[in-house]
């Protein structure tokens, strides 16, 4: 099974990092956190990247890194603010399936307040759900949107496969 990619968009803490190695084992797929790509890519933790080159040159890092990802039947975990790039976005739309994993702010905040790995966190909740605001639009442009707040992992990767064409 190797069919075109699915690209995992979403807020920070919607699972789409759980959610895609799950995924991955159900279609045989490979599994790509797009994070943890850039952090062996440069050597640099996601912390130390913003904390030395600011949010700008990671979200260029994201895009070129996501840009390197051309081989087919893969999962793509994003990182939440894939989705400023319309570039990135052209580029799943055309290399794949976009599947939104949405929930409530409040629930996404609880589950990331407390993650040091997580160098926006540390803006507060206010300065957050701003950042949601603006980023609601663009994650539902996904081809498929999963309302996760009440599923299991697994019932999230039945409705994908389910919907998923390959």
């Amino acid at each position: 099974m190797a069919g075109k990619n699915i690209y995992l968009i979403g807020f920070m803490g919607a699972g789409k990092t759980t959610v895609g190695k799950e995924l991955a084992k159900k279609t045989g797929y490979v599994f790509i956190d797009l994070d943890e790509y850039i952090v062996e890519k440069t050597g640099e933790t996601i912390p130390a990247i913003f904390e030395k080159h600011g949010e700008e040159e990671f979200r260029r890092l994201e895009k070129v890194s996501l840009a390197e990802l051309t081989e087919s039947g893969c999962i793509i975990a994003t990182g939440g603010g894939i989705v400023e790039s319309q570039e990135s976005v052209s580029l799943m739309k055309e290399k794949g399936f976009t599947v939104y994993l949405e929930s409530p702010f409040n629930t996404l905040y609880d589950r990331i307040k407390e993650d040091t790995n997580r160098p926006l966190t540390a803006q507060g909740a206010a300065a957050l759900s701003a950042r949601f605001n603006h980023r609601l639009p663009l994650y539902e442009q996904a081809e498929y949107t999963v309302h996760t707040e009440k599923l299991g992992v697994d019932e999230i990767v039945e409705m994908i496969c389910r919907r998923y064409d390959g």
